[in-house]
């Protein structure tokens, strides 16, 4: 097997199936080297899951597994597929996201390309609407990551969709992150190899759409970087590797907001984000300097399903 996409879900059977079949259904072609790993916790998702696999493998794809996971979160989900998982290149992505036909492909077909390189991040696109206040803020923080990426090949790779060499040493990775993809990225970079970012492998996505989610989810995933150094894995001046999100990394974009402000209506909406943000980054260094992060599974994010 040349390679092994991960798919990571929980309580999502309304979009499990469609994340499968973009994912199988795109690279027929690839069926001999693929192999599909779903895993989750809940039985609605792994219903859904088994029963599109079943379908597919009326039309001629075997190579699938589905795996019940502990409901321990994210990280923990990661390390059961992951030592399952026969392909020399892992692909993950998740169970509420959409990948672009061929975007498998070409993050595969990149990272086998370059033998230096170790990570390879997808493009995430929003799929919410610029019109509301957390829709635009989502095309925001897409467009900003879209240009870091392509300008700074150490920015961490996306969780939505990246893909690694199985290099030693990095699995298991600890269950308590809240950035598994900042950690792994980090990682990568500590060993000397390179990440790359494949901008036409796009990834589609739901982000939060109210106030309570969109801090919730920022948090996560932001609070996540700083809480890298506390795994004890990384030297104490390593920052190199692990805070490449912080409000440092922020200010270094102030005006980005502004500059992609289309109308009035999307200048208040940028206007809006500069409290927001600096309230979000007081509570994440809070969250950092207390060391009080949640452990087991995520709060669920039920906006974006």
């Amino acid at each position: 097997m040349d390679f092994s996409v991960i798919i990571t879900s929980a309580y999502e059977p309304s979009t499990i199936k469609k994340a499968i079949d973009q994912v199988v259904l795109h690279n027929k072609e690839l069926w001999n080297k693929m192999e599909v790993i779903v895993v989750a916790p809940d039985d609605e998702t792994l219903k859904m899951a088994e029963g599109g696999l079943l379908k597919l493998k009326e039309r001629g794809f075997v190579n699938y597994e589905v795996v019940r996971d502990l409901g321990k979160g994210k990280s923990a989900a990661i390390n059961l597929a992951v030592s399952k998982a026969r392909g020399s290149i892992l692909i993950f992505t998740d169970g509420d996201v959409y990948v672009e036909d061929g975007a498998i492909k070409r993050v595969e077909a990149l990272l086998r390309l370059r033998p230096n390189t170790a990570g390879v991040s997808g493009h995430v696109v929003s799929l919410d609407s610029r019109n509301t206040l957390f829709g635009y803020f989502s095309h925001i923080f897409c467009s900003a990551a879209d240009a870091r990426r392509k300008s700074n090949p150490t920015t961490p790779m996306s969780g939505y969709l990246y893909a690694i060499k199985k290099i030693q040493g990095l699995f298991p990775i600890p269950e308590n992150l809240r950035s598994e993809d900042a950690y792994i990225s980090a990682r990568i970079l500590q060993q000397n190899l390179k990440i790359a970012y494949a901008s036409e492998a796009k990834v589609f996505v739901h982000f939060p759409k109210n106030m309570k989610d969109w801090i919730n989810q920022k948090t996560r995933s932001l609070g996540g970087n700083l809480q890298l150094r506390k795994t004890g894995l990384f030297p104490a001046d390593s920052t190199q590797y692990y805070r490449k999100r912080s409000i440092f990394n922020d200010l270094s974009m102030a005006f980005y907001p502004m500059k992609f402000a289309k109308n009035p209506k999307e200048l208040l909406f940028s206007l809006a984000l500069y409290p927001l943000r600096l309230y979000l980054w007081v509570r994440i260094y809070l969250i950092h300097s207390t060391n009080s992060y949640k452990s087991g599974p995520w709060e669920r994010i039920l906006s974006t399903k």
